[in-house]
């Protein structure tokens, strides 16, 4: 499964969305034709733990 990522360009703020594999090259703007390669931004993350024995309910302290 490769990770979903989101590049803005710096020349014209133009963004996107591209599923890459993870050692992929930053895509160049397709939009303004900008030579230099679009940044990757860091976005928030959908990901929880959810459910008993995770870290919120101490699961790695309690005895056996």
């Amino acid at each position: 499964m490769m990770p979903l990522y989101e590049y803005r360009c710096g020349e014209c703020n133009f963004q996107v969305e591209l599923l890459q594999s993870m050692g992929a090259r930053a895509p160049k703007c397709c939009n303004c034709d900008s030579p230099e390669p679009m940044k990757k931004l860091i976005s928030a993350t959908s990901f929880a733990l959810k459910g008993s024995g995770w870290a919120k309910d101490n699961y790695g302290l309690k005895n056996a």
